[in-house]
């Protein structure tokens, strides 16, 4: 089952030819590599930017599965709506490329090898590649009053999860030029980014804990709790953090403290499963994402990665409530993550973010306007309960179960299926009541998940299709 698509533009995609299965993975690479590729057309791309656009991202050789660039089957790939090449190989030769970053003049890229723990450069057409250095590369930025473009490197590293004790920023062109400007909390690796003012940067110090601080070395604001924290270009920055159920933003405007949902895995073709490494580009209306995540096993489809899963670029609407049109960049029968994407400031200026009163609406209800449901409720399908170890670094997480409506015993509900998250997993063990029977009769207080501030960040596994349905909370599990 789909999502309603009437408020998305689409475009006509080539479609890729399949390549023939091969029990010698070897054999299968060779395939794959011969395959032609079916990426968006030029035209496409500059239909929904009205600019020149470059998109950078990492694309597995290997098995699929290294979402995290941990691995040496990667390779780095672009796009550029102008060159005609379609998506195309920067670095070509495997090895381990990570969080790769346009930088703000838009003609060359910066990444990372977590291996080597160094910071690397390479021009846009993969001349002049080479070593900038030790760390991990957060960000880039341009000083917009010398033009001067920075690289901002993380140092001190720590693992389970990946952070950094100190963030330093050095000229790209004169690595040896640097200051620190964030020391006070550990930050991840994954979700920093800078203001065009470079005052303030959006991230997670650490994981959980969404915010922003003020550079350098000022105080952090906490916004809430979840992953993949962006900061949106423009004079008046707009922050989001990523749910755990890899589906929706919370969008924070970081003048008026107003925050707001909406949801981000609407694209055709992604069709309500899971996305990942979101990321604002360079644009404020322009975000990357990668999906659909399908293949995984239903605790952790993430993990799962697979060839499935390709690069998308979308604009939000004026009022930033919904991601308003999509493009499938890529399309190649490999698995494509981290994307970044740089649209020509030159051709369209990123200007101020709009402060539109009726922008969003907060997602911090009053407690006592939320809809309230008691149901008697048959499972219809009953899935699978994670492993604590298949979640993390998540240590709790909610179960999403279908159900049949018995009775409606308090409340309004029109449908006769019914979706409901409940506890399954809390401190890395799994509870006693976490198990739902199929055709077990259960009666149960609910309300709407989104309702439920305390259940933001939190990790939700939802296997279902049935993504037309709305998602309740079981408040008493």
């Amino acid at each position: 089952m789909t999502l309603k698509k009437s408020l998305f533009i689409t475009f006509a995609l080539a479609v890729s030819t399949s390549c023939a299965p091969s029990e010698d993975p070897r054999k299968l690479n060779q395939a794959r590599a011969s395959t032609p590729l079916a990426s968006a057309k030029p035209s496409d791309i500059e239909r929904l930017t009205e600019a020149r656009t470059r998109i950078v991202w990492i694309q597995d050789v290997g098995d699929g599965t290294d979402i995290g660039s941990q691995g040496e089957q990667l390779r780095l790939m672009g796009y550029d709506s102008h060159d005609g090449r379609g998506e195309h190989p920067i670095v070509d030769t495997p090895g381990n490329y990570a969080k790769p970053l346009i930088v703000p003049l838009g003609n060359r890229v910066v990444f990372s090898n977590r291996l080597q723990d160094r910071v690397f450069v390479v021009n846009w057409d993969g001349a002049d590649l080479h070593k900038l250095g030790k760390g991990f590369a957060l960000e880039t930025w341009i000083d917009p009053e010398t033009n001067i473009e920075w690289v901002y490197v993380g140092t001190d590293k720590k693992t389970k999860p990946v952070t950094y004790g100190v963030v330093t920023r050095h000229q790209i062109n004169r690595w040896d030029v640097s200051e620190v400007v964030w020391d006070r909390r550990r930050v991840s690796g994954d979700t920093f980014q800078v203001s065009d003012d470079g005052r303030l940067a959006g991230g997670l110090f650490p994981w959980p804990g969404a915010g922003v601080v003020e550079l350098p070395k000022g105080e952090w604001d906490r916004k809430g709790r979840g992953c993949w924290t962006s900061l949106s270009a423009g004079a008046a920055p707009l922050f989001w953090y990523f749910d755990g159920a890899h589906r929706k933003l919370t969008m924070v405007d970081l003048e008026s403290d107003e925050s707001w949902r909406l949801d981000i895995n609407n694209a055709p073709g992604i069709d309500g499963y899971e996305i990942y490494h979101p990321r604002w580009a360079n644009h404020h209306r322009f975000l990357t994402i990668t999906g659909p995540y399908t293949v995984g096993t239903a605790s952790n489809k993430i993990r799962g990665g697979g060839e499935q899963v390709e690069i998308y670029l979308g604009r939000f609407s004026a009022n930033f409530t919904t991601v308003e049109a999509w493009v499938k960049v890529s399309d190649n029968r490999r698995a494509d993550f981290y994307p970044d994407a740089w649209i020509d400031p030159s051709e369209r200026p990123a200007g101020r973010v709009g402060r539109d009163p009726q922008r969003g609406h907060s997602h911090v209800p009053d407690k006592n306007s939320r809809e309230r449901l008691v149901v008697e409720a048959r499972v219809l399908q009953a899935f699978p309960i994670p492993a604590p170890d298949s979640i993390l670094p998540y240590r709790s997480a909610l179960l999403v179960n279908e159900y049949e409506i018995v009775k409606v015993v308090e409340g309004s509900y029109d449908e006769t299926k019914l979706l409901v998250a409940h506890w399954v997993i809390r401190d890395s063990q799994v509870l006693d009541t976490a198990a739902r029977e199929e055709d077990g009769l259960h009666r149960m207080t609910l309300g709407l998940y989104d309702e439920h501030q305390e259940l933001e960040g939190e990790r939700l596994v939802m296997d279902s299709d049935e993504f037309e349905l709305r998602l309740y909370y079981d408040v008493g599990s």
